[in-house]
């Protein structure tokens, strides 16, 4: 794969990457699967071939200044851009659309000779890409109509099975009055026939003045649990075996229609487990009060609730693995209409917004294929009508610039 252009050198004939004396063409700078929001090392060797030694030095010295030069100030509008050489590589169809910045760059001198069609410099450049070499061409696709709880598997249309995405997301609440905590995830699914991993488990009993509660989440019937005649309670939960054995986040939601008093909280255990206690809050739904990890046998989750308003709404127990999956946890005053999520290295504005003005705790959007499951989180006190769209906008990475 050929680096095209460094600074305002362009390379042709005379200014390229050396691999070897007839081969030109850009060396693999080795592609960091497992952290693609980090910057990249790059080291290459570079030819610069002029018709005098003065010349040739003069590319060299050109090249030293542009390290220097373009480091000095925000070289675009995107935010992780604050200084750097553009650095373009080029694609598989041979276009020059991939891009990144280097940024800390060296430059050695190795030789000077001459050759039968000219003076020939050769210096090794070294440095940090700002990110993976990376389309700003963005291609969207539009979940719509996503039910509260739902879990969705889609393949991200005009998209690529050869390529990795980097990935922004946009959430908009549609009817759901109140909201004002929904918690995102987006896993990636290895391909077209992967399966998600993120699990929902209802609630299998409830004491006295807890009523429960059925809905159609898309992909299964869920049951919340209504305290509609009592302010305490306990809910119980039978988690099975059949799901896949990992490493889990565990989450709960309760949803206060009202701010809980000082003292409500809840507290969970099983077997094997110590107690676990929280204080409830008005501010936020959803906890995450452990990790998980699935029995050899059935096992019963105890959930008991102290001093909560009538009307409280405890949700299905929901198990997300800890790797492979990106969870945002958007907390707002009601009522949560829209969030946005982008990744640093396309942002033109604050990467995380949210209407009404709040907070989003999670990684800056995430890295996938095309084939991704995505899970929305959100819950009110009626979700007869309640729905969310998520837009998703998906930057091509290249690889094959690496390899």
């Amino acid at each position: 794969m050929r680096i095209r252009r460094i600074g305002t050198l362009d390379f042709n004939a005379d200014t390229n990457i050396v691999v070897d004396a007839t081969n030109r063409d850009a060396p693999g700078i080795g592609f960091r699967a497992n952290d693609l929001f980090d910057p990249q090392p790059f080291a290459v060797e570079i030819a610069f071939r002029r018709a005098t030694r003065q010349d040739a030095l003069n590319a060299v010295s050109t090249l030293a200044r542009e390290l220097h030069s373009y480091a000095q100030r925000r070289q675009n509008e995107r935010l992780a851009v604050a200084g750097g050489v553009l650095v373009v590589a080029e694609d598989a169809a041979g276009g020059g659309t991939p891009r990144a910045y280097l940024r800390d760059g060296s430059v050695t001198l190795l030789g000077i000779e001459t050759t039968a069609t000219g003076v020939l410099a050769r210096v090794r450049v070294t440095g940090t890409l700002n990110h993976p070499f990376l389309y700003y061409i963005e291609t969207s696709n539009t979940l719509s109509s996503l039910l509260p709880y739902e879990r969705r598997v889609a393949a991200l249309s005009s998209l690529s099975d050869a390529y990795l995405y980097k990935q922004d997301i946009s959430f908009s609440a549609s009817n759901a009055a109140g909201l004002y905590n929904v918690l995102l995830a987006l896993e990636e699914l290895e391909s077209a026939t992967g399966t998600s991993r993120i699990i929902a488990i209802n609630p299998a009993s409830a004491t006295s003045g807890i009523t429960l509660q059925n809905w159609n989440a898309g992909w299964a019937t869920l049951t919340r649990a209504n305290f509609t005649s009592t302010t305490s309670g306990t809910i119980t939960y039978t988690v099975g075996t059949t799901f896949p054995a990992d490493v889990y986040r565990l989450f709960v939601e309760i949803f206060c229609p009202t701010t809980p008093s000082a003292n409500a909280r809840y507290l969970l255990s099983w077997g094997g487990q110590p107690q676990i206690a929280e204080t409830i809050t008005g501010t936020r739904s959803w906890y995450m009060p452990a990790l998980f990890v699935r029995s050899e046998a059935p096992i019963t989750l105890t959930l008991e609730l102290q001093s909560v308003p009538v009307g409280t709404l405890v949700m299905p127990v929901v198990l997300i693995p800890t790797d492979g999956v990106f969870v945002w946890n958007i907390l707002t005053p009601p009522t949560l209409s829209t969030a946005n999520i982008r990744n640093h290295q396309s942002a033109m504005s604050r990467p995380f917004a949210t209407a009404p003005a709040g907070t989003i705790y999670g990684p800056p959007g995430a890295v996938t294929s095309r084939y991704i499951a995505v899970f929305n989180g959100m819950m009110t006190s009626t979700i007869t009508s309640a729905s969310a769209d998520l837009v998703i906008w998906s930057y091509q990475i290249e690889p094959a610039a690496f390899a």
